[in-house]
């Protein structure tokens, strides 16, 4: 057996091997010395790791051989593997198949003319491809050598490439050394192919059958020079597998770029050192050219303003930088940022990535982070009665006209409800940005309102904040408590509001905006403006469409209809027992004049709730205020004003409270915080008859 070792197999020169010139001599000696031997073993069963002229390799094989129960005189070798599973082995190695293939081809007619067989085998020794001459493939197919045939040391006994994947080098057999007879007159040279992680993946086999007293046949084309080209070979596969995978490598990862820049919804551009665009996904792409033109291959200075440019030229990195983007004949207000790509040379730069946003967009994610959505519905405003009814239809028509509204109402009557109601009406997809003008100080609400640019005052935000015109484009601007609003504030908004465009404090450029404005207010606007208190011209432009939002005390049949729903919010929000209301209650709080409306109704009735027990809202489970506020006479409840005797007020406030519990004494004096028999010590000395 001839080896190239594995220290040699392992790095590039593998093709190094012993080149001797030939001695018929010697070979013929070798020969008839390795087949004497072998039947010494065969037949008399004597250990060939004694024999001289066997290398302990293929010793050790023909002992492993024997233990495998594998018959030397077999005259078929090895197992034929299943139509399904040679199937799914011949696709498994399709690309090792495939790669040898194309490089023998340009050996394929010497393989012809010189008789030798070329064999590639898979990592457990299924034959996967056969080519070389004709005559010598029908022989070999007639002891079994066919594609699906598994050939190796457990199957077949020692063989070239079966001491080769052991092995992991390559390895040369004479005849008499492979363990079957049928295989005795050829000599075969093998060599394993790796990956690149060294695990063997196939082998590749030149035989040459040589007949009977192969020293007798012209052997100029044989020996050690077999051994290298099938040794170089495998080297070649092995690196044109490594290529492929390198390949593949690089278009998956190439697909997967490709597939992230389509999923993110940003768009991105990579420029080279010249700013020339050599990539942009589909959102960069509309975003620079709407029409679907071509943007690669442009100078990004087609597209940007000089405050980009200026980024590029410097090589600095920023992070949300606001500038415009030209196209279409018109400029749309975009948010950047800016990445350098660094050269393999030090402090070289090879270009740029860019990541861009519509403004608009951006302050869309700005309102869905911040609530700035309408969430309430026209089904969502409670009520039967004839003024809610009326309210809500004038609204529904109002909020189809597009014009500006003005809401009036009492505070806590649902102004912003109805806002909500009548944005998501009109512009549902659209961003619902509210302002309180009463809630921000006076210095402040401009800069709320306008936005400003980076380093306009003291404690600005370095790039710069959008207001909340900005924030509506789009969508509804609600104003609440618009009456509160200073002055020469109101000078600035009635100028937006006309040209449908805005200058943040410290601008320098105008950004157009589209926005519907509905003010709210619970003051006399119209008596405020000949107070000179409001501007009369902002005061035509918001009231172009009025609505009055009813207070509570005129929706007497809504009251306990709203009652009833709170209730059921509360409870199923908190998981409170549902309670329900006595009528006692009732009538306290249909009596009650509900100057904080539906507002403070809501409130009172959480306040209910949690006081409840026994799943009873009783009188006493009702806020204080209600309760002593309740002036009608049918329930005797007096008044202590004016009262300076504490003796008499303490009457009143008794009397009060037989009246409220309706002369229950254990809930009045629960009410009172006193114990009955004290109550009844009072009623007795004021002469108060627990009847009456």
């Amino acid at each position: 057996m001839e080896v190239i070792r594995p220290d040699v197999a392992c790095n590039d020169n593998r093709t190094e091997f012993m080149a001797n010139p030939f001695d018929y001599t010697l070979f013929q000696r070798r020969w008839q010395e390795i087949q004497h031997c072998k039947q010494r073993f065969l037949y008399h069963n004597e250990d060939p790791r004694t024999f001289s002229c066997l290398s302990p390799e293929v010793a050790a094989s023909w002992l492993r051989s024997r233990e495998n129960n594998i018959d030397p005189f077999a005259t078929k070798i090895g197992h034929n593997m299943p139509k399904d599973k040679l199937e799914a082995i011949l696709e498994e190695n399709s690309l090792l198949i495939s790669t040898t293939k194309t490089l023998i081809n340009a050996f394929k007619h010497l393989l012809k003319t010189s008789g030798y067989i070329l064999s590639l085998h898979s990592a457990n020794g299924t034959i996967l491809y056969l080519e070389g001459d004709a005559n010598e493939i029908s022989y070999f197919k007639s002891i079994n050598a066919v594609v699906g045939a598994i050939w190796n040391e457990e199957t077949s006994g020692t063989l070239a490439h079966g001491l080769s994947m052991i092995l992991k080098c390559p390895v040369q057999l004479m005849g008499p050394e492979n363990y079957c007879i049928a295989l005795e007159d050829n000599i075969s040279s093998a060599a394993p192919i790796m990956d690149e992680k060294g695990d063997l993946i196939g082998t590749l086999v030149l035989v040459q059958a040589l007949g009977e007293r192969p020293w007798e046949k012209d052997l100029k084309n044989l020996q050690s020079h077999t051994l290298g080209w099938v040794a170089s070979l495998a080297v070649a596969i092995e690196n044109h597998l490594k290529l492929k995978e390198k390949n593949h490598r690089l278009l998956v990862m190439n697909n997967t770029l490709e597939t992230i820049l389509a999923c993110i919804d940003a768009g991105i551009i990579a420029v080279d050192c010249e700013n020339k665009i050599i990539k942009a996904n589909q959102e960069a792409a509309l975003i620079l050219n709407p029409n679907g033109g071509k943007v690669e291959g442009r100078n990004i200075r087609d597209f940007v303003d000089d405050r980009v440019m200026q980024v590029l030229t410097s090589q600095k990195p920023v992070n949300y930088l606001e500038a415009t983007i030209r196209n279409c004949k018109k400029e749309r207000h975009c948010v950047f940022s800016i990445q350098f790509i660094p050269g393999q040379k030090e402090k070289r730069i090879e270009g740029a990535i860019i990541r861009v946003n519509l403004s608009e967009k951006i302050n869309n994610l700005v309102n869905v982070r911040t609530g700035a959505v309408a969430k309430y519905h026209f089904d969502d405003i409670i009520g039967n009665s004839a003024c809610i009814n009326h309210a809500k239809d004038l609204a529904r028509k109002f909020a189809d006209a597009g014009e500006n509204i003005l809401l009036i109402g009492e505070s806590g009557t649902g102004k912003e409800l109805f806002a909500q109601a009548i944005h998501n009406q009109y512009r549902p997809e659209g961003p619902f940005v509210a302002l309180n003008c009463s809630a921000i100080p006076r210095n402040l609400i401009e800069s709320e309102l306008f936005g400003y640019e980076g380093g306009t005052f003291t404690g600005a935000e370095r790039n710069g904040r959008p207001g909340k015109i900005e924030l509506a484009h789009k969508g509804t601007l609600f104003l609440d408590e618009i009456g509160d609003m200073p002055i020469e504030t109101q000078a600035t908004l009635l100028r937006v509001l006309e040209d449908k465009r805005v200058m943040r404090l410290g601008g320098r450029k105008y950004i157009p905006v589209d926005f519907r404005v509905i003010a709210a207010t619970n003051k006399n606007l119209y008596q405020m403006v000949q107070e000179n208190q409001f501007r009369l011209d902002l005061y035509f432009r918001l009231a172009v469409l009025k609505l009055e939002i009813p207070p509570l005390r005129q929706r007497q049949e809504d009251i306990l209809l709203l009652c009833q729903h709170f209730i059921e919010y509360y409870c199923k929000k908190t998981g409170h027992v549902l309670p329900t209301i006595s009528p006692a209650a009732k009538k306290i709080i249909l009596e009650y004049e509900w100057p904080g409306n539906v507002r403070q109704l809501e409130n009172a009735m959480i306040y209910a709730v949690n006081m409840s027990q026994d799943g009873l809202i009783d009188v006493q489970h009702l806020p204080n205020e209600v309760v002593r506020g309740t002036t009608l006479k049918s329930t005797g409840i007096c008044s202590i004003a004016g009262i300076t005797s504490l003796e008499e007020a303490e009457k009143i406030v008794i009397q009060n409270a037989m009246a409220s519990t309706g002369n229950n004494i254990p809930k009045a004096a629960k009410l009172l915080g006193l114990g009955k028999s004290t109550l009844y010590r009072k009623l007795k000395q004021y002469k108060l008859d627990c009847s009456t």
